[in-house]
């Protein structure tokens, strides 16, 4: 039986979380857009994200690994997050003087920023006791932070200016860093790990594992060009910056509801989930392809969220109930990776050269084709595991 989670663990832990997913949709939801503003060419774009994306990937084993020698998610993350908010603020008041080094300082954000959504996420997890349900309700509110922030924010830079973003960036921050202090290592009774780590060359011998991380990579290979370059395809449709806002809120907000409701999801099996997930997934590039106006890139968002409030959960629950604890955090820190870093870096090699000579939904197009594979794989999973039942 699960033990009972206090209010005020509770209320921690949705703080920090909400605060932190705010703090990123100001700088990394607008900061692209806004290198944009400052001179920077699409093509050069598209090469910074590729290099932002393989740092990410870089750094997710590097601290994720840093987190589980250390046996201390706080430990590693209070210097990290610091770290990363310096060269974010440092990234944006050199992008209107000098906008090639400021992308150029953008991949060592990767590197320090990225991986702290992991970071957190398993943190919460041992101080909620792996108690998958509450996990859930208090990670959902990291979905509101950065949906309101995205809607709230876009608007304002749209009618002020991008010089918002520093203040909306240095509020969350604030809480977060307070709120780390705060919060204890362990909340709950969790037991702090103390066995000696794997190598994450283990990870590859757990074949539940290696199907997830196999499976994750296709969906974010899919995904990433349009997601990374939302704004591209938005504006090719007659979109501009405060659509890119409504656009994140409502898809957001959808994905927060599915989040908050892990606790009855986990009832459905891991592998139906996984079907539902690349299915949803599969709509998304599809509206996409097909959008000719804002209102079918949002409805596109919408699947998009919906794939992932179902998707985050479920991979969260099944590389808990296959990884040891010594292994956790770089198990953790692989699955983001390989979703959205990793993926992303091998998608921005072919996207913007793609979407500049086929058209900017042109991304969309070859993502339908990728998507069903996972869509097949996750099919015959479930087939396979129900025969085995």
């Amino acid at each position: 039986m699960k033990e009972e989670i206090s209010g005020k663990t509770f209320f921690g832990y949705s703080f920090i979380v909400g605060m932190y997913w705010a703090y990123f949709a100001s700088f990394v939801g607008f900061i692209t857009t806004y290198l944009l503003a400052c001179g920077l060419s699409s093509g050069t774009l598209s090469i910074v994200l590729a290099v932002f994306m393989l740092s990410s990937f870089i750094g997710s084993f590097f601290w994720g690994g840093r987190c589980d020698r250390a046996g201390s998610n706080r430990k590693i993350f209070i210097p990290e997050y610091m770290a990363a908010f310096a060269v974010a603020m440092l990234i944006f008041f050199l992008a209107d003087k000098n906008v090639m080094l400021a992308a150029c300082l953008y991949p060592v954000y990767g590197f320090l920023g990225s991986p702290l959504g992991s970071n957190l996420d398993a943190w919460m997890l041992k101080g909620f006791n792996r108690n998958a349900a509450v996990f859930g309700r208090a990670r959902s509110l990291g979905s509101v932070g950065y949906a309101v922030m995205m809607l709230g924010l876009g608007q304002l830079i749209n009618r002020v200016g991008y010089h918002l973003i520093p203040i909306a960036a240095v509020i969350c921050f604030a809480c977060v860093l307070a709120a780390a202090f705060i919060i204890p290592e362990n909340a709950g009774r969790g037991v702090r790990t103390t066995a000696t780590p794997g190598s994450p060359r283990d990870l590859l011998k757990i074949r539940p594992y290696v199907f997830l991380v196999a499976l994750l990579f296709l969906c974010g290979l899919a995904s990433s060009p349009i997601n990374n370059l939302k704004i591209v395809i938005l504006q090719s449709v007659g979109g501009d910056v405060s659509v890119l806002g409504i656009d994140a809120f409502i898809g957001v907000m959808l994905q927060a509801v599915l989040i908050f409701m892990t606790g009855r999801l986990y009832k459905i099996p891991a592998y139906v989930m996984l079907l539902l997930a690349t299915v949803f997934e599969l709509g998304m590039v599809t509206l996409t392809y097909l959008a000719v106006s804002p209102v079918m890139i949002i409805l596109g968002t919408v699947l998009n969220n919906i794939s992932y409030g179902i998707l985050m959960p479920t991979y969260r629950q099944m590389t808990e109930a296959s990884v040891s604890g010594s292994l956790k955090n770089t198990a953790h820190a692989m699955c983001d990776a390989m979703f959205g870093s990793f993926a992303g870096v091998v998608a921005l090699l072919y996207s913007g050269s793609m979407m500049d000579a086929f058209g900017a939904r042109s991304v969309a197009l070859l993502g339908m084709g990728i998507m069903l594979v996972p869509v097949v794989m996750s099919a015959v999973a479930l087939l396979r595991n129900r025969r085995e039942a």
